[in-house]
């Protein structure tokens, strides 16, 4: 015969079960749940078997060749080819970088095409979208080391070009998988305005590879490539880049509509 302390038990036991039950139901995450969206962060066309492999890979990534465009980071992250959300180095400090994003983040970049003048990580507040530099960069950040150690090694490194990059060889739009180079050297110097030491790369494209593409004086077009007398697909035109940029993007449009209302020529 059950007693009234055991019976109290088993009520409690149904009554957590059933807690348990609604609070599935209702989407309730788990202290598993962010790590395991971590792990299966993956693209859908992409398997966990691709993932696990090619996860800490060297060379073109599989399902993304050359001239391959993202939106965004993020739709770049879950591609794998770029392995990171806001640094723009991912690689491991003994073995080397895997991809580097460049995008115009730091202003003592140079992108020549074929050759790219890099800037390491750190040295900003973090969150800060300026980049403005308030401090040395340091070799023991894990991604300039592992660039740095790339320069030792000679394996080949994925480079990625973001629209903010004030580059001919940006694209207009997103961010574009533009083949792989090696880093030829990695040095310390001032930056630009003289204050702070920043870490320094040369990267070095690899022969035989497509032709970059180039950006047209007309916003949104490219120059032909190489054997095309054809004017590239134009892309869609990109979003502002600064707020400043939409500014005076509205202020355009009002003068237009002011024009066009009173029948002058804008």
């Amino acid at each position: 015969m059950k007693t009234s302390n055991s019976v109290s038990d088993e009520k409690m036991k149904e009554d957590s079960k059933e807690t348990s039950s609604e609070r599935y139901r209702k989407g309730s995450k788990s202290r598993a749940r962010p790590v395991l969206e971590m792990l299966f962060s993956v693209s859908p066309s992409t398997t966990l078997f691709t993932y696990f492999l090619y996860r800490h890979h060297f060379g073109e990534y599989p399902g993304a060749p050359f001239g391959t465009t993202w939106k965004n980071r993020k739709e770049c992250f879950y591609a794998g080819v770029h392995r990171q959300l806001e640094p723009g180095i991912h690689g491991i400090h003994d073995k080397g970088a895997f991809s580097i994003v460049v995008s115009g983040q730091y202003k003592d970049d140079k992108d020549y095409g074929d050759t790219i003048l890099y800037t390491g990580s750190g040295g900003c507040k973090l969150g800060d979208r300026t980049r403005e530099q308030v401090c040395d960069q340091q070799w023991w950040d894990t991604g300039n080391e592992a660039l740095r150690k790339s320069s030792e090694t000679g394996k080949p490194v994925r480079v990625i070009r973001g629209f903010e990059l004030g580059s001919v060889f940006a694209p207009w739009e997103g961010f574009r998988y533009d083949g792989l180079y090696i880093c030829k050297a990695a040095w310390k110097e001032k930056n630009r305005d003289g204050y702070y030491n920043i870490c320094r790369y040369t990267m070095e494209r690899i022969p035989g590879q497509p032709p970059l593409r180039r950006r047209s004086t007309t916003v949104g077009y490219y120059m032909p490539l190489p054997g095309s007398e054809a004017v590239q697909p134009s892309a869609p035109a990109p979003a502002p880049v600064t707020g400043r940029q939409r500014i005076r993007q509205w202020q355009q449009t009002l003068l237009n509509n002011d024009a066009s209302f009173l029948g002058i020529s804008p």
